[in-house]
């Protein structure tokens, strides 16, 4: 008893060691976001792991991505990483670890050797040091180093990596030459990224890492070396001249960054990003050309042009000389517009500084119309090189006729922002290799059939928070290559009480290419006509936006090509239906209702069969009298958002037909009950997100608890309220009472009784068995392959019975010569038609138990023959047969039993065997006759007898 209640203990806390597994198991990409792990497949994600060899037993070995986050820890309290932590994950081509450990030892990261990509962080504001050997990692070609100090690691650390080609490495260096002293022999790297915040930028001192050498002799060839440097108030002569070139380097706010930047001793810089108080041009352009700097970006307060002078009679005249021919990028940001200031900017010293710019962003400036114009005839070489134009954040005020028409090898032209309230007629016109326009976020009022004249190759425009109040005719009929049209907000004149948009009446034809398109009528009515019959090439991503929107024409085409539908209104129809029900192709919903009450029966989403994600955000889904319906169906989806959705309880038969479902959010304001089979069908689901739970206090709600603890498929995120803090209604509608709690004095039972139950039942049912076996024991084993082989040919009725076999024939093996050389020839080659015999030493199935064999062989042939002898009556096995044979005989009441004597028995050798006794007296048998004569008569006899299939 004390062995078996010790045994029993034992396989209870491997149940809930098992419960508690901390891993998540990913076969498909589309099963999580692409962000989580690098969004690889085949990729299993370990939270709050305090030991990785245990914590990750039972994860496939086969596993070729691995992302753990370490359980967060004190110093003192961080868990060495043993040797052979992964040695079941040979496959292994990407590792992720978040986390530090007190040591790591050589041997913790053997068997890695498919390993190309291993990733290693740790929290922010913290470093974690210990040295760590990458030489077991023979295949690896990117290494990241976040938080994690080099200190203790080796000298040549970098350089036990054969294929390393990218290294990034984040914080928690001390000194440049940390990092520069340990690359100086690693010849494979190709791409070299830091993110370091340094007060000073000293030259390379190898001494501090290893005294033997002072300094590095040969400089690097990374092809790509990315620097952010922040806070450097001191530059050494040379500091980084060991890297030879860099693509990107990017400083923090520092006066005199320019003037100090001839110090750092490369040889060329791609992209130059800074900020300064006082942008010098000229020391900006002394730089560029020291450097061959090709895009600049700048964030400054003052900006100081150049001028050269001469003394003439009227004054001084400055005169500015093109010096920036290397800049092809710039970015010019003003930093006093976060205090409302914006300064006005001679674009045409700009031009002519910098000749050869294809990018300008001059954010934060105010712009004159004139000036472009004036650009046309001053620098219209400089002008025509320009592909892309960001204007953001400027007073222009309003674009004029023919603006930019010298612009003819723009691309992209941004206008955010610039307080623009009239577009005049042809405004853009020659802009002929314009593709996107973005006007949002501006005054823009009236658009006539001409404003955008001459935009013939235009793929997207924005006209987004806009207070367009009229559309004329065929505005958007040149738009024949569009592909995305943002439009709103509509604010047609208040005598309008609903607002009335065709867009047949703006396209004429809707464009063949469109592929996303807003809609918005802000906070009015608005009635939305299809008109044009256009079928579009390209699946639409389409939003609308409004009070009250109504849809005519939903039978044409352009809603069958919705993907991805985006509602926020009170109510979106198409006549008295919701929407969903004209566009059956959409893949991605998303519902946010201005106005719960009034949303309409959104039951026919469960006739969108191809719904992936779903998102609904202020309905009252209680007030949907269909909502037991309203997610059958959708065997696809994969995503569900519930977000402020008041609804009374969630059970298993809402989301019944939901197998794929992966991820579910639950953010709910009001109380509901949550019934234990709501996730029974949710067999895909990986992650559930709670935010804002508020629970009725009530048993049906227990559940969750060790759910939300034990489950070990599901990953649940909880934010507002924790589950700690999670509080329940009460039945009074007034208290709240700690959920938890509540369920432990009210919905659980203590262990120590359910094992005593357990136990109790176990024993009871254990002594009830064996006191049956003792008692009909000798009845059990019959009964059990009669009903087998009974039912085993039951499943195989197909109207007739159908047999494999004529007869099973029943004898002593020690009479085995007397089948072979009087029965077989006489039975089975005796025809036609001929006999097919079952013999056990001929047709019994290799392997299979012997009773199984006796039971499948009787039910698969149509009779029995028993050939009874004193070695038949002796033979356990034959008595076996001969009792299998007559419960058949009794359960068919057919004469499929047949008895042939090889010798005489007498009477009292029959006595004791009852059930042969008992058959003799009942039926016919044959004796095999002395007298060879009769051997022939014999054989024809019984040859006719089981040849009979007359049952």
């Amino acid at each position: 008893m004390v062995l078996f209640f010790s045994i029993f203990i034992l396989i209870v806390k491997t149940v809930f060691a098992l419960l508690q597994d901390k891993c998540i198991f990913y076969k498909d990409v589309e099963e999580f976001p692409a962000e989580i792990c690098d969004g690889k497949t085949n990729t299993a994600i370990c939270f709050q792991v305090t030991n990785i060899k245990e914590d990750l037993r039972g994860l496939p070995s086969d596993l070729q991505n691995l992302c753990i986050q370490m359980e967060r820890a004190t110093v003192s309290s961080y868990t060495a990483l043993d040797p052979g932590s992964f040695s079941n994950f040979v496959s292994l081509e990407y590792l992720e670890i978040n986390g530090c450990f007190s040591e790591i030892s050589p041997e913790a990261f053997t068997g890695l050797v498919n390993v190309t990509s291993l990733n290693l962080s740790f929290w922010p504001d913290d470093c974690c040091e210990v040295a760590i050997d990458f030489s077991v990692f023979p295949s690896l070609t990117r290494l990241i180093l976040s938080q994690y100090s080099l200190s203790l690691m080796a000298n040549n650390v970098f350089d036990t990596i054969p294929q390393l080609k990218d290294l990034r490495i984040a914080k928690c260096l001390k000194d440049l030459s940390e990092v520069l002293c340990r690359l100086a022999n690693v010849k494979p790297l190709e791409r070299f990224i830091l993110h370091q915040e340094l007060y000073s930028l000293n030259f390379p001192n190898c001494s501090l890492i290893n005294p033997s050498h002072e300094y590095i002799s040969t400089v690097y060839n990374i092809e790509m070396v990315f620097l952010i440097l922040e806070s450097v108030q001191h530059i050494d002569q040379g500091a980084l001249e060991v890297l030879g070139n860099l693509f990107y380097l990017e400083f923090g706010l520092k006066e005199d960054l320019l003037r100090e930047l001839s110090l750092i001793g490369v040889n060329k810089i791609h992209t130059l990003k800074f900020g300064v108080d006082v942008l010098n041009i000229d020391e900006l352009c002394s730089a560029a050309k020291l450097y061959s700097i090709e895009s600049i970006s700048v964030y400054y307060w003052t900006i100081n042009f150049p001028p050269t002078t001469t003394t003439i009679s009227e004054g001084i005249q400055y005169q500015y000389l093109s010096i920036c021919e290397e800049i092809k990028e710039i970015v010019l940001v003003y930093e006093s517009e976060v205090a409302g200031i914006v300064t006005l900017l001679d674009v045409h010293l700009i031009f002519q500084i910098f000749s050869n710019l294809s990018l300008i962003d001059v954010s934060s400036h105010v712009l004159r119309p004139t000036d472009f114009q004036s650009l046309c005839l001053s620098f219209p070489q400089s002008v025509k090189q320009l592909s892309f134009m960001y204007l953001n954040s400027n007073n222009m005020g309003k674009v004029i006729s023919h603006q930019f028409m010298c612009f003819t090898n723009l691309e992209i032209l941004e206008l955010v922002a610039s307080n623009i309230s009239i577009i005049q007629n042809c405004s853009f016109i020659g802009l002929i290799k314009l593709t996107h326009l973005n006007l949002s976020k501006n005054k823009i009022s009236y658009i006539y059939q001409n404003t955008f004249s001459g935009l013939y190759g235009l793929t997207a425009l924005d006209l987004q928070e806009n207070p367009i109040s009229q559309i004329e005719t065929n505005s958007f009929g040149h738009f024949i290559n569009l592909c995305t049209l943002l439009l709103g907000d509509l604010n047609f004149p208040p005598h309008m009480s609903l607002i009335k948009l065709n867009l047949s009446d703006i396209f004429g034809r809707i464009p063949y290419n469109l592929s996303h398109m807003i809609i918005s009528s802000g906070l009015r009515p608005m009635q939305l006509v299809i008109g044009s019959n256009t079928t579009l090439n390209k699946s639409l991503d389409f939003t609308i936006k409004g009070q009250y929107v109504t849809i005519e024409d939903c039978n044409r085409p352009f809603l069958t090509s919705i993907v991805t539908l985006q509602i926020n209104a009170a109510y979106v129809t198409c006549g008295k239906e919701f929407i969903g029900k004209y566009a059956r192709s959409v893949v991605n919903l998303e519902v946010k209702s201005t106005s719960s009450d009034d949303i309409g029966d959104l039951v026919v989403i469960n006739e969108l069969v191809h719904l992936k994600t779903i998102r609904l955000e202020n309905i009252d889904l209680s007030k949907q009298t269909n909502l037991g319906i309203m997610f059958h169906n959708l065997t696809k989806l994969r995503t569900l958002f519930l977000i402020n959705c008041r609804i009374l309880f969630l059970d298993g038969s809402l989301v019944k037909d939901l197998s794929a479902l992966t991820g579910l959010a639950l953010m709910q304001q009001d109380h509901v009950n949550i019934l234990e089979n709501f996730v029974e069908h949710l067999t895909s689901l990986r992650f559930l997100h709670l935010q804002g739970l508020n629970l009725y206090c009530s048993c049906d709600n227990a559940w969750l608890v060790s759910w939300v603890k034990d489950n070990r498929q599901v990953q649940v995120y909880m934010y507002r309220p924790t589950m700690k803090e999670l509080q329940c209604l009460a039945d009074n509608g007034m208290d709240h009472l700690n959920f938890i709690l509540y369920t432990k004095e009210n919905c659980s039972f203590s262990i120590e009784f359910v094992l005593f139950v357990s136990t109790s039942a176990f024993l009871f049912f254990f002594m009830i068995g064996v006191l049956s076996y003792q008692c009909a024991g000798q009845y059990i084993k019959p009964f059990y392959n009669i009903a087998s082989g009974w039912f085993r040919e039951a499943l195989h009725l197909n109207g007739k019975q159908r047999y494999r076999y004529d007869v099973f024939v029943s004898y002593s093996c020690k009479d085995e010569h007397w089948v072979i050389n009087e029965l077989l020839p006489n039975l089975e080659q005796r025809g036609p038609p001929f006999l097919r015999i079952c013999l056990h030493s001929r047709d019994f199935r290799l392997g299979q138990d012997i009773v199984e064999n006796i039971t499948d062989c009787i039910y698969a042939s149509r009779r029995t023959l028993c050939l009874v002898s004193h070695n038949y009556l002796r033979s356990n096995w034959c008595s076996l047969e001969m009792q299998l044979a007559t419960y058949r005989l009794q359960v068919e009441h057919r004469d499929i039993l047949n008895l042939v004597f090889l010798e005489k028995i007498p009477s009292r050798l029959l006595s004791s065997h009852h059930r042969l006794a008992r058959l003799v007296k009942s039926r016919t048998y044959l004796d095999w006759p002395l007298d060879p004569e009769m051997h022939e008569a014999f054989w024809h006899r019984l040859w006719c007898k089981l040849n009979s299939y007359k049952d």
